[in-house]
């Protein structure tokens, strides 16, 4: 397994006694698995400080220090500490630095921590393992010496310990209540959404690629940078998060130093903070691999890792049992452990107890559905391997709001026009599709043969929905396409595949269209179209070439656009003519063969209606027409 590279960063300006002890919890970090590099903006007054960074640079590799000079005065007692502007938006773009060179050499993770924090060996390690694009380890402080201690996170503007609705009005009593509530919270060990954080926060490759840093949001009051960060990242739609397992240390005032050992003693004191994390670790990867499942392609995750001998041979069971009406039912699942926290340690079984909720987002015979709840699992410790031996669902849990991370499966839409084509390849076009789509929407225009009953029967096994028009409507395309648009939209679909009843893709396409879907950041996916003009050969010449140009003939379906669409009688397009615009669009290897003129009583037929129906042809349309009579056309042979 390929270490994951982090670049610890942290802008110092600080006192030698303090700056000391933290760098002293960096040694201790637990690196297992781990590629770490380091990267200090030496900011400080005191030279023995820089001294101090210096000699960490010459006791461990991948050590950059470089000297910010700066003759800002930064003023702090054991009353409080005294930020000016011009310290806070330095200390931003020191920040910035370090985000900008995290994502030139590619770094997969970038943990800021400010040098007055003493860590958890464990905190790098279990937050990469919480897979979070922004999570921050709690620390607690007494801001004033006179409150209570505080945590560095927050809910809702620049320090707000609760949540309320917007216009809703509080009583004392109620936001007190609110407020206690959610710091009690806080000291129960588990994976919180939060508003803001700062100070101890690991941030994901996604997140930086995305844009998340520092800098001043001009039309934005609030105090230090750390909530200008936060309120960019939630305009990203990136979520905050905080862990609670292992919560730092924060030297707050030169009086805090004589916590430090009680701070550590209690590290030691705990089950270990390394098992605590492991074993919180292994709940959560082994829970969604197990959760996780793809009819066509399978376990994304191999489950079996995860879950001891005994567990792992009743799950199987279980699985095979199930695997026909799997795969029948087209079952995608999409599986999500959240709030871990660990619960309870049995020294007689060596045996770590976890709690978590579990969201289930189900794709099943083309319905939608999703399942939240509330469970528990045992992890044992054997030989320094930890693996789950067991796991109970306690009970179901009101869905709420879906996390923004969460992803559903994509639910892919057969969309289809077909007109008497009981004679022709509709059978075996849906033979094809049925193999991989999870629903269909099929528009037939006024058959007068058995068409519809062959899509019924072929997409008996998928949801599907077939519409009849009493009148044809191919004289005025546009209308007929709107109306499969319209139909097809309503299925709710993730992505529609629009394809015509004589055309479908090499085997290949099975299996690999569900790679495909998969990417969040694709709005269609194009093809290259073989005209086929007999089962094994396909036509190149002036006239036909268009395997020549990728052309979308699959889209995600997004219900915020606005599709506009071409008023052509003919030729309008399958899709709205607006839909490489929306986003970005995939080009695919997979090819897709029309069979529609493989037949020479089919390129007949054609010849005819097209010089009926196009009475406003150009040139080139009629010289195209011609050619479909060609007796000697230039053939190439279809190679798999």
């Amino acid at each position: 397994m390929t270490a994951k590279r982090v670049l610890i960063g942290s802008p110092i300006k600080q006192k030698p006694v303090i700056l000391k002890e933290f760098l002293l919890s960096l040694s201790e970090l637990d690196q297992e698995g781990l590629e770490l590099s380091y990267l200090f903006a030496d900011d400080n007054e005191e030279v023995l400080s820089s001294k101090l960074l210096e000699k960490f640079a010459q006791t461990h590799s991948n050590v950059t220090v470089y000297k910010s000079e700066s003759n800002d005065k930064y003023v702090k007692d054991d009353f409080t500490h005294n930020w000016n502007e011009k310290l806070v938006w330095k200390v931003a773009r020191l920040k910035d630095i370090m985000i900008q060179i995290a994502k030139e050499f590619n770094y997969d993770y970038l943990f800021l921590v400010d040098s007055d924090i003493v860590l958890n060996p464990a905190t790098v390690k279990h937050l990469i393992s919480l897979e979070k694009s922004i999570i921050s380890e709690v620390f607690w402080t007494r801001w004033k010496p006179e409150i209570p201690e505080l945590p560095q996170v927050w809910l809702t503007d620049h320090y707000d310990l609760f949540y309320k609705h917007r216009n809703e009005i509080l009583s004392e009593e109620e936001l007190s209540r609110r407020e206690q509530e959610f710091i009690a919270k806080m000291r129960i060990p588990g994976v919180y959404e939060v508003g803001g954080l700062g100070a101890c926060t690991l941030l994901s490759k996604e997140a930086l690629q995305k844009g998340v840093n520092f800098k001043e949001i001009k039309n934005i009051s609030f105090w230090g940078e750390d909530r200008h960060f936060c309120i960019r990242a939630a305009a990203l739609g990136i979520p905050l998060f905080v862990d609670t397992h292992f919560p730092a240390y924060h030297i707050y005032r030169d009086s805090d130093l004589k916590g430090i050992t009680g701070y550590k003693q209690s590290i030691k004191e705990k089950n270990s903070s390394v098992e605590v994390s492991k074993a919180v670790n292994i709940a959560k990867q082994g829970m969604e691999a197990l959760g996780t499942f793809h009819y066509a392609l399978g376990y994304a995750t191999d489950w079996k890792l995860f879950f001891d001998e005994n567990a792992g041979k009743s799950i199987e069971e279980n699985i095979q049992e199930q695997k026909e009406m799997t795969i029948k039912n087209h079952l995608k699942v999409n599986a999500y452990v959240e709030e871990l926290k660990y619960a309870a340690y049995d020294n007689s079984t060596n045996t770590h107890t976890v709690e978590f909720e579990l969201y289930n987002y189900i794709l099943k015979q083309g319905e939608k559905a999703a399942e939240h709840y509330r469970c528990t699992c045992n992890i044992t410790e054997m030989d320094q391997t930890f693996k789950i031996t067991s796991f109970s669902v306690e009970e179901q849990l009101p869905l709420g709001i879906q996390p923004s991370h969460h992803k559903r499966p994509g639910k892919i839409t057969l969309s289809m026009v077909v007109k008497n084509e009981s004679d022709r390849f509709l059978k075996e076009a849906l033979a094809q599709h049925v193999k991989y789509i999870d629903s269909a929407v099929i528009i037939d225009d006024a058959s007068e043969d058995t068409t519809a009953s062959i899509c019924k029967e072929m997409l008996s096994s998928v949801k599907h929905t077939i519409i009849k028009n009493k009148e044809s409507k191919f004289n005025n395309e546009v209308e007929l396409r709107r109306q499969q648009w319209e139909a097809t939209i309503q299925e709710d679909p993730d992505w529609i595949l629009n394809v015509d009843a004589d055309e479908v893709f090499e085997e290949l396409f099975n299996t690999n269209i569900h790679v495909i879907v998969q990417r969040a950041d694709v709005k269609t996916v194009s093809f290259r179209l073989y005209d086929m003009w007999d089962s094994t050969h396909y036509r190149e010449d002036e006239y036909w070439y268009a395997h020549n140009t990728l052309r979308p003939f699959m889209i995600r379906y997004c219900p915020d656009a606005e599709y506009e669409w071409l008023e052509e009688k003919q030729h309008c397009g399958r899709f709205p003519k607006n839909i490489l615009n929306i986003g970005l669009n995939a080009k695919s290897d997979l090819r897709l063969k029309h069979l529609g003129w493989s037949r020479k009583e089919d390129r007949e037929f054609k010849y005819k209606r097209y010089q009926l129906l196009d009475v406003e042809k150009n040139d080139i349309r009629s010289q195209q027409y011609e050619s479909i009579l060609d007796e000697n056309p230039n053939l190439i042979a279809w190679k798999d």
